[in-house]
């Protein structure tokens, strides 16, 4: 009786280990952001000194929605912005000094379309693929604006704490 018992146990114990399955946990994938940082026009340092905009609304035309990747209408010396991996460029609407009065828009308004190469990147049975993007460019579209400049520091999307783009104002 105690040698069937011991079979019996020596029996599950095989099933049991065999029947555990690897543990697939993502901890390091997920789609990049572009990440937008903002500095000083007049600074004179050669390196770029960084400056806030006060009341930052950033609105993508394509959704018709703000970015809610950080606070509406806060003052940010950076931000990211989520790109539409089915697509190949975004509209998106900068305001500076953003308000409502009487349901219009007001503040100091910049149009940007911003146009890459969507790339889906296989990462691991966990993670599956994430999005990345290549060949970064921008426009400025509005011939007025608060925007001074804008530079691409870097025209491949795959990180999102790394600065892609600055913004002068």
């Amino acid at each position: 009786m105690s040698q069937r018992i011991k079979l019996l146990l020596s029996l599950m114990g095989c099933i049991l280990l065999t029947q555990c399955e690897k543990d697939d946990v993502c901890v390091e994938g997920d789609t990049a952001l572009l990440h937008i940082a903002f500095y000083d026009k007049d600074a004179t340092d050669e390196q770029p000194q960084p400056k806030a905009v006060n009341k930052l609304r950033v609105i993508s035309v394509d959704e018709d929605s703000t970015v809610n990747t950080f606070t509406d209408r806060s003052t940010q010396d950076d931000i990211l912005i989520p790109l539409d991996s089915r697509k190949s460029f975004g509209d998106f609407v900068l305001i500076s000094n953003s308000a409502t009065e009487d349901d219009l828009e007001t503040g100091q308004i910049e149009d940007l379309r911003i146009t890459y190469t969507p790339e889906a990147v296989y990462i691991s049975r966990a993670c599956g693929f994430v999005g990345q993007y290549a060949d970064l460019e921008i426009e400025q579209t509005r011939l007025t604006s608060w925007i001074s400049s804008i530079e691409i520091n870097n025209t491949k999307i795959d990180n999102s704490d790394e600065i892609h783009v600055s913004v002068f104002h």
